[in-house]
């Protein structure tokens, strides 16, 4: 049987009257007309099942039926497939295609004696086995049942075309009637391996394929974290490290290589008619190994190699979405299907014809280009990369693509290149920081500007990069504040700006209402940190004045030579009796300034001994400063080995220490101001040394202004006076209360059949599904159920309307509804942690049908001292 479309007709005749036709005139029109209608269904239409034609087994009394549902596919010969019965014996040439479905309980062997459809049910010119669907009353029709595993065959529709056989002519006369082409619907059943070789002739169904396995294989990426510290971010080498650490640590790159390549592999057809795209994919390796693998032993700025591997991250995960976004079919071959659809099997797992849609049903052109202009994109973001040193100082707005079609920005570490101007938005103009002079930016307001990229400030002089910076803020009106901290000068402060901002990072500028930081070293600016706020007390760096403090010296309640025999236990022998201590135990047992308690009852710090053998003393005091910041200021003096207690000059307090490292039993000793008392007797006269500091700290008076200054002013004394301590107290409470303990579940769960039952659904549901992906992880159950605070559906139903107010949970409800306008249950708040960070994008389409009822984290392993969210947070592993 050969094709309609394996040759094509593109003229046909125009009759004059009364003039004597022949067949071929005739048969020449009919044709011409009939492949235009073919070819505007493969052309403008596409190709494939275009909806339905599903497949299913029903039970019946008389055996089981095989139920084909109503539907459309065209095939790649431009035949419209529709499902249909004769409309009645009278008229058997009429078909009736208002019906819902066919169903089949009989099969029979296919012989392809007619058409002869080959080479597609054959094998070495031998037909495989085929078995086509009939029901009772057919000829040769057996049972279903009589097939052996009917129910695991791969099923097809099949139009059978051919010319029917001559036979004796009738009344008319047979020149008259001409040959009748005949095309009868079957439905076939293959094995398997007859099926591969229908698929193997299939060069759309194997170019989809394979397209779905490497959209498939492809994950969204992203950078690792930095994370800014005190400890990490002191020298501009260690800065250097930490983001080249992020870089190389998370094998970000790597995996984006691989993923380059599985897109070349997977959709190579969409590049065949690009003469340049294979030197672009060639010259990707070369180029990441050169910027991202260099040895450098000096600082090198690797902040900024880490933004360029943030735009090359944002850059390969919009090529991801563009690639699923491109499903359209030009120029399906004639030859894949032309006389049948692949149905599948009845589990799924079978090959099965989608629709192949044709470019002309959107804009395919488009599509491709996107793809095309990614790839560009990425090869010049590469190509470009330069650190700018003498272009000077300049600022431009920024801000997301959706907002505006000029954003984003062209940052400043990469060179002026019309190539990557071109590509950055996709065609759109673009802001660059290489604007020309005339046209500054920051003249213009752009809509949707959220951020501004700062450039031009690196090797510069420090101070005067500063001062003009904020003549810029000064003069075009921008929403940031800036500050300069020199590593050589101001590393203390650097210190306790990370500590007190930890969400330090680096963006090349800065976001509107934020803060810039820029570094540097002897005055020569190196680096650049942000923050997404404006620091309002200004980190307490400004310069010093008239408030009144007061810094007191005291005996330590331990010896060095304590402390040191101590310590030194970590490397020496074990204690022959009791229990080896491992760490320096120091109890609080009271805590109060000008009579205000700091703690409500003891608070006991664990200081490790090997950070007792490091530091001595300042590991003492480091973890009183840490566990209260908001209180006194301890240090030690090395010169005249007293621990000193920093204070405002007129206030008065009282704080008592004991050791309990070996024994519970060690004498209280209480500081004040005063002097140092043990077990409520003066310790020694001469134990106090004081002198008078005059300090002026902006920070204090801002905390005076937040503190005592009137905001509306009545006699209400706060609508929540109290409540919060009230809300702790329930919790609390509820942990002791009959109803969560003995035989009862526990409020605080140790397990997943602790929880109550409409939480353990949702959770197994999830447990399910996480098994069912075989992708490694851990899971975790935290926030409000593992902290005590949370209520369920069970709980709501059962104590919303009690009428005993006086109840416990129901008292919890209430204030619960009070203080977070929670009248609903607690959401179950899940975190995943992966084994690999490749697997994030399919582990997020696994919980995507479980984020209405829990709420799903997903964090990655940690890497080389990383930390991570789950590390700092209570959380039950189930």
């Amino acid at each position: 049987m050969s094709n309609k479309l394996s040759s094509v007709i593109y003229q046909y005749r125009n009759y004059k009257a009364d003039q004597v036709l022949t067949h071929t005139q005739l048969n020449e029109t009919i044709a011409y007309f009939e492949d235009q209608d073919r070819l505007s269904r493969i052309a403008l239409t596409g190709v494939g099942i275009v909806h339905g034609l599903s497949i299913s087994k029903r039970g019946a009394e008389g055996g089981d039926q095989l139920v084909v549902k109503q539907g459309v596919g065209i095939t790649t010969d431009g035949d419209l497939i529709i499902l249909h019965k004769a409309l009645s014996e009278e008229q058997p040439k009429e078909k009736n295609i208002s019906i819902e479905e066919l169903t089949f309980t009989h099969f029979r062997l296919f012989i392809d004696e007619n058409a002869r459809y080959s080479p597609y049910f054959y094998i070495d010119e031998e037909q495989v086995e085929l078995w086509e669907l009939c029901n009772e009353g057919d000829p040769d029709a057996k049972p279903l049942s009589e097939l052996a595993n009917w129910d695991n065959k791969n099923f097809l529709a099949y139009l059978e075309c051919y010319p029917k056989r001559e036979d004796i002519c009738g009344d008319i006369n047979c020149d008259n009637q001409g040959i009748e082409q005949i095309a009868r619907l079957r439905f076939l059943m293959l094995d398997d391996a007859s099926i591969q070789n229908l698929v193997g002739l299939d060069n759309v169904l194997r170019q989809k394929t394979k397209t779905t396995a490497a959209l498939k294989e492809l994950s969204k990426l992203q950078l690792m974290k930095v994370v800014h510290t005190p400890q990490n971010s002191t020298s501009f080498e260690q800065i250097d490290n930490l983001y080249i650490a992020a870089i190389k640590n998370g094998n970000t790159l790597d995996e984006m290589s691989k993923g380059l390549e599985q897109i070349v592999e997977g959709f190579g057809y969409i590049f065949d008619q690009d003469e340049n795209f294979q030197s672009l994919v060639d010259g990707f390796s070369e180029l990441i190994d050169k910027i991202f693998n260099q040895e450098e032993e000096e600082y090198n700025f690797q902040q900024y190699r880490y933004l360029l591997a943030r735009d090359l991250i944002n850059t390969f995960n919009a090529l991801i979405d563009a690639l699923n976004e491109l499903d359209y079919w030009p120029n399906p071959a004639i030859s894949s299907f032309p006389k049948h659809l692949l149905l599948g099997k009845l589990v799924n797992t079978g090959s099965r014809h989608g629709f192949y849609r044709s470019p002309a049903l959107g804009d395919y052109d488009q599509a491709k280009n996107k793809i095309h202009d990614l790839f560009r994109k990425m090869y010049f973001i590469l190509t470009s990369y330069q650190i700018q040193t003498e272009e000077g100082l300049r600022i431009i707005p920024n801000g997301k693509k959706q907002h505006n079609s000029h954003f984003p920005s062209i940052p400043f570490y990469y060179s002026k290149s019309e190539e990557l101007l071109s590509e950055w938005n996709g065609g759109s103009p673009s802001i660059s920081f290489h604007y020309s002079m005339g046209n500054n930016p920051l003249l213009l307001e752009y809509e949707g500007h959220d951020s501004y990229l700062i450039g031009g400030h690196l090797l510069t002089d420090g101070e005067s990069t500063f001062q003009s910076i904020n003549s810029m803020i000064s003069q075009f009106g921008l929403e940031f504040k800036a500050y300069h901290l020199d590593l050589a000068s101001n590393q203390k402060e650097l210190k306790k700006l990370l500590k007190e901002h930890p969400s330090c990072s680096s963006l090349g500028g800065v976001p509107k209402s934020g803060t810039y930081i820029l570094l540097s070293y002897d005055n020569k600016v190196l680096a650049d940190l942000s923050l997404s706020y404006r620091v309002v007390d200004e980190t307490g760096l400004i310069g010093s004045s008239h408030v009144k403090v007061a810094s007191c010296s005291y005996p330590w309640i331990s010896s060095l030579k304590y402390l040191n025999n101590l310590s030194r236990s970590i490397k020496g022998s074990v204690r022959r009796s009791g229990v080896q201590p491992k760490s320096y135990r120091l109890a609080i047992n009271n805590y109060t300034i000008n009579g205000q308690k700091i703690i409500n009852g003891t608070v006991t710090l664990e200081i490790p001994f090997e950070e007792i053998y490091n530091r001595r003393m300042h590991a003492i005091t480091e973890a009183l400063n840490e566990r209260f910041p908001k209180g006194l200021v301890f240090d030690y003096d090395e010169s005249y080995k007293r621990f000193v207690i920093t204070r405002p000059y007129d206030d008065e307090f009282s704080i008592s220490f004991s050791d309990n490292t070996i024994s519970i039993n060690k004498p209280s000793y209480t500081y004040t101001q005063d002097g140092m008392v043990k077990s409520d007797k003066t310790f020694r006269l001469e134990a106090i040394r004081c002198e008078e500091l005059r300090k002026y700290r902006e920070a204090t008076y801002l905390q005076l202004q937040s503190e005592f200054a009137p905001v509306d002013k009545d006699d209400d004394y706060g609508e929540f006076k109290g409540k919060w301590k009230q809300w702790n107290d329930l919790i609390e409470d509820l942990k002791a209360d009959s109803r969560f303990t003995g035989n009862f579940k526990p409020r605080i769960p140790e397990k997943v059949s602790d929880l109550p039952g409409s939480v353990q659904r949702i959770i197994r549901s999830v447990q399910s599904a996480l098994a069912s992906s075989k992708i490694g992880h851990k899971l975790y159950l935290t926030g409000d159920w593992v902290n005590g605070s949370w209520a369920s559906i069970e709980m709501i139903n059962d104590y919303k309307n009690a009428t005993d107010t006086n109840d416990l949970i129901f008292r919890f409800l209430r204030l619960r509804s009070t203080l977070h306008g929670k009248d609903q249950a607690s959401k179950a708040s899940l975190v995943v942690v992966l084994d690999r960070e490749i697997d994030r994008g399919e582990m997020t389409r696994t919980l995507e049908p479980f984020t209405e009822k829990a709420d799903i984290y997903i964090e990655v392993p940690a890497k080389r001292g990383q930390p991570r969210g789950i590390d700092s947070i209570e959380k039950l592993q189930l």
